[in-house]
């Protein structure tokens, strides 16, 4: 039987790959892995949560573990592996790409990293060591169609999240299993994956949440925590405010549970805060309003200043090539004004309608379903 490696360093790359793989049953399949590629039996050389990060100062931190896993994964590599399936990730996985062509193993990169907002220079490193590169947004074929030779090949195949995104529950159905009042309104308050970010982020939606409450009394906060920050979550929220916890039904944890528990959240809030990164596409699909929020360290940021080369960090922003989407950013994520911009939203008709027809023009851009297959 062949040996397919997969490299997942965030819970949205568990997400695709978790569904890439229920299409790859032929085949032995091990790697870094998330909760949900664990679910679908891809056997653990390592787990994203050893080495998931975001930012430069905050890696540091987990430097000697992820090292550790890179040494780890290039002996699994050199175990005998036929092929490498890497996902964005691109810090880890191009190192990987490379060992894994001085091996002879044939490379895919399933989701390029974001070269177009930075790191241009990784395009010549991402084409010399994969043979094929499957992008999930449309614009990035511009970027490689000049590299396509019989060595690199490029596909764009639409974007997965069309299939993936999958809601159980309406809004009823939602409250009653929560045991929040037919008369309350949900918030969504989506902290983010990692750690940095429910250490950073989470308590300042907390304090937002609790502004918003001397406001309004008909609010109710749903949090949904990811498998591997459910302890951090539940150690930071102050359950004398109208919030629950909710999460995924791989956890152990004595909550309520769901499939996609932060699905669920944007399609049954009223609005949502939510950190950025893969979430906020995900809320564009789903197409309930929301603000994006972001913090890393002062250091993280202005290196990121000086790197970046677009005008907004949200995705659905960079698809619309405009701000359709407000991003409270580093001094302005606090809690007074991500509380205010709620608010508004909460209390402009028109400011809600209009972000709405703006998601569903994004959602309409990612082309159909189908992308998995």
């Amino acid at each position: 039987m062949k040996k397919i490696f997969l490299s997942v360093g965030e819970i949205s790359g568990d997400n695709y790959a978790s569904e890439l793989t229920k299409h790859l049953k032929e085949y032995e399949l091990i790697g870094i892995t998330g909760p949900k590629m664990r679910a679908v039996g891809v056997k653990p050389i390592a787990n994203l949560e050893d080495i998931s990060v975001v930012g430069l100062t905050e890696a540091l931190s987990k430097y000697k573990k992820i090292k550790e896993v890179f040494k780890q994964s290039v002996q699994a590599l050199k175990s005998g592996v036929d092929l490498l399936i890497v996902v964005d990730f691109p810090g880890f996985n191009i190192k990987l790409l490379k060992e894994a062509k001085k091996l002879g193993i044939k490379t895919v990169y399933f989701i390029s990293p974001q070269v177009w907002a930075w790191g241009s220079g990784r395009v010549k490193e991402i084409v010399e060591n994969t043979d094929l590169l499957i992008s999930i947004l449309p614009f990035e074929e511009e970027i490689y169609k000049p590299y396509v030779s019989d060595k690199f090949k490029f596909a764009y195949v639409g974007h997965p999240l069309l299939d993936i995104i999958k809601i159980y529950e309406n809004e009823d159905s939602f409250k009653q299993k929560l045991n929040i009042p037919k008369n309350k309104r949900i918030i969504g308050l989506l902290a983010g994956s990692r750690e940095s970010e429910v250490n950073v982020i989470l308590p300042m939606l907390i304090e937002a949440a609790r502004l918003l409450t001397k406001t309004f009394d008909d609010l109710h906060f749903v949090i949904p925590a990811t498998v591997n920050m459910v302890d951090r979550v539940l150690e930071k929220v102050d359950f004398s405010l109208p919030i629950t916890v909710i999460t995924s039904n791989l956890s152990d944890k004595n909550l309520p549970k769901f499939e996609n528990p932060s699905y669920e959240v944007m399609k049954n809030a009223v609005f949502s805060i939510i950190t950025s990164g893969t979430a906020t596409l995900e809320a564009a699909i789903i197409g309930n309003p929301f603000i994006i929020v972001y913090k890393v360290s002062p250091i993280t940021y202005f290196i990121g200043k000086k790197l970046v080369k677009i005008n907004y960090l949200g995705l659905p922003n960079i698809i619309a090539g405009n701000e359709i989407v407000p991003e409270l950013l580093q001094d302005r994520c606090n809690p007074l004004d991500i509380a205010n911009k709620t608010l508004e939203f909460l209390t402009d008709k028109n400011l809600y309608e209009t972000q709405k027809r703006n998601l569903e023009i994004v959602r309409k851009s990612l082309g159909e379903k189908g992308a998995i297959e």
